[in-house]
């Protein structure tokens, strides 16, 4: 059995196509869908559209406790199920092939995976997101990164003056060139994660749970390196990743939308530099 855990958060629509895309490739999977205290009362619309559902269960959390604590708290609830993998997807995720059961389990067969991620096509930026990064952070890289999210966090009021003008910076595409290929080892993109059943019986916990929002898969994949889990990225496992609906739906204002996000990655980039230096910690 497949469990699938989505993080809901106001953006309903997003949710509901997500669980669409997963009840049309796995009929009989059970569906875990935590709302982390959306204030529009989109949790409890859903849970009264799928009462009565035996494959979807919506949990309302009663606190927005970010996204590593609301993802371990479906993951929770779905180990007690003792399902043989567990899916761990964005809202704004879309499953596409009706044979991704099949396609996992010979994955599985073969490579024996702690944690799977497939090929992520983000549809906003237009390229293959997976595999993140070819190696994870250096402490010396998080600690530039901390200096500059200090200083935006500090005089974050001067992008007021950016966005007044309309400056933004065209995002520029950018192409992954090896993602045809399968690899191990290599950071995954957060947004969609298969934990096999060698990793749920060892950890109670799917992403470490003191960062409200980013790095998390960074943090993930230093953490599985310490215990030696295996990181496979299987692109014949394919994906269309939907970005930013729920920040987006939250935020209208990009710039207060820039500043909750910087906020996010210095806390969260502050927290990496913490595991980095204890080598006692390991993943929950």
């Amino acid at each position: 059995m497949i469990c699938y855990v989505i993080l809901h958060y106001q953006a309903i629509d997003e949710t509901k196509k997500c669980i669409k895309s997963i009840k049309r490739c796995n009929k009989d999977s059970m569906i875990i869908v935590v709302d982390n205290a959306s204030p529009n009362n989109s949790g409890c619309k859903l849970k009264e559209e799928f009462d009565g559902d035996n494959n979807v269960r919506i949990i309302l959390s009663k606190k927005n406790s970010g996204f590593a604590k609301g993802n371990n708290l479906g993951y929770n609830v779905a180990k007690k199920m003792n399902p043989d993998y567990i899916v761990v997807l964005n809202s704004d995720v879309e499953v596409l092939q009706d044979d991704f059961e099949e396609l996992l389990d010979a994955a599985y067969s073969k490579y024996h995976f702690d944690i799977l991620g497939p090929d992520i096509y983000s549809t906003r930026l237009n390229y293959h997101q997976n595999p993140q990064r070819e190696r994870n952070f250096s402490i010396e890289e998080l600690r530039k990164s901390e200096r500059i999210l200090c200083l935006k966090n500090k005089f974050h009021f001067l992008l007021k003056i950016k966005y007044l003008f309309g400056s933004c910076k065209k995002i520029e595409q950018i192409e992954n060139a090896n993602y045809k290929d399968i690899q191990i080892g290599k950071v995954l993109h957060g947004s969609f994660y298969v934990f096999s059943s060698k990793y749920i019986k060892k950890h109670d916990e799917c992403f470490f749970s003191k960062t409200f929002m980013y790095y998390e898969s960074y943090i993930l994949h230093y953490l599985g390196m310490r215990e030696n889990l295996m990181f496979l990225y299987y692109p014949k496992i394919k994906v269309n990743h939907h970005e930013d609906a729920s920040t987006n739906a939250t935020y209208d204002n990009q710039y207060k939308k820039s500043v909750f996000v910087n906020r996010c990655l210095l806390e969260s980039c502050r927290e990496f530099i913490k595991i980095m230096k204890d080598n006692s910690l390991r993943l929950g």
